[in-house]
């Protein structure tokens, strides 16, 4: 069963707000928590001789794969990175592994990741490291339980960070995605010079959209790979008030009433950095329980399949 006497520390992102979660705990109980949780990891490392070093936040760290030689992290810095994530009994919850599968990515130090506690985890890594993190509760989901875990539950993360870029140098990548994807897929297209491809599925027969406009929509969203995240029918917002992301609106404003169209964009036009949740299988959850709204996985390239129903 589900606790929800949470409080969630609202971060905001550039293009949403997602919520990321702390403590809902009064002052008093917040520090009986934390005493509570090392009491228990210390317990734990000590029982398991597992010589953890504590960070100044209250986790407990273990270099696996030190690499000295490799890259520095540092503040807005988008960190690609493998993790297996277990409750503290050793039960494994979700593992994400370089064999099988593409790697989780976060802004550093941005607070869009949930445990909250891995962004100051990973901060103490370099690209080609491997780290156990200890991370209490008050560093994690505070009161909030799952099917995979209970209330107050103390996690054992292992990091492997694999890569780190600017969002600059994602954003380039992506775009060279994008144009091989579309000349294989969509070889009549038009790209327009801020990185949205178009393609005029159906023409429509009425007018365009101008700024101001409240247009009508149908929409999927959906990843490259054409796995839906998200369909709505007759949907209503105003182009240029922000409603919706950059290349959605951009690409309506091509559109003519009546007509469908496919949209493909790079992150920078539609979700950017996101929030970045582990394990992944909880997101689900938190949107369920409408704790957080950002659906989309962080940096991710967004295909839309559009049709404009009525402009207003």
């Amino acid at each position: 069963m589900k606790t929800k006497n949470l409080l969630f520390r609202s971060a905001t992102l550039i293009v949403a707000s997602s919520l990321i979660l702390t403590s809902c705990l009064g002052e008093s109980e917040y520090e009986k928590q934390v005493k509570i949780d090392d009491q228990i990891i210390s317990e734990y490392l000590e029982e398991n001789d597992i010589q953890a070093q504590k960070h100044s936040s209250g986790l407990y760290y273990l270099a696996v794969t030190p690499n000295s030689s490799g890259a520095t992290l540092k503040k807005n810095d988008v960190v690609s990175f493998y993790y297996s994530i277990s409750r503290l009994d050793g039960t494994v919850i979700e593992s994400i592994n370089k064999n099988e599968d593409e790697p989780a990515k976060f802004k550093l130090l941005s607070y869009t990741i949930i445990p909250e506690g891995l962004d100051q985890a990973i901060d103490l890594m370099r690209v080609g490291e491997k780290f156990r993190f200890f991370i209490p509760s008050y560093l994690a989901y505070g009161s909030y339980s799952t099917g995979d875990f209970s209330t107050n539950c103390n996690f054992i993360i292992d990091i492997e960070v694999t890569d780190v870029e600017s969002e600059a140098q994602i954003n380039e990548n992506q775009l060279d995605s994008i144009e091989a994807y579309m000349t294989e897929k969509y070889p009549v297209h038009q790209l327009f010079a801020t990185g949205l491809y178009f393609v005029d599925s159906i023409p429509g027969t009425g007018s365009m959209p101008m700024e101001g406009d409240r247009v009508n929509v149908d929409f999927t969203r959906m990843y490259l790979d054409n796995d839906t995240i998200k369909s709505v029918n007759n949907t209503s917002f105003r182009l240029n008030r922000g409603e919706a992301v950059q290349g959605l609106e951009d690409g309506i404003r091509q559109m003519k009433e009546g007509g469908v169209a496919i949209l493909i964009m790079p992150a920078s036009l539609g979700f950017k950095q996101s929030l970045c949740v582990i394990p992944q299988k909880t997101r689900q959850d938190l949107l369920d329980d409408k704790i957080v709204s950002s659906e989309v996985l962080p940096y991710s390239i967004i295909k839309y399949v559009v049709k404009l129903n009525t402009i207003n």
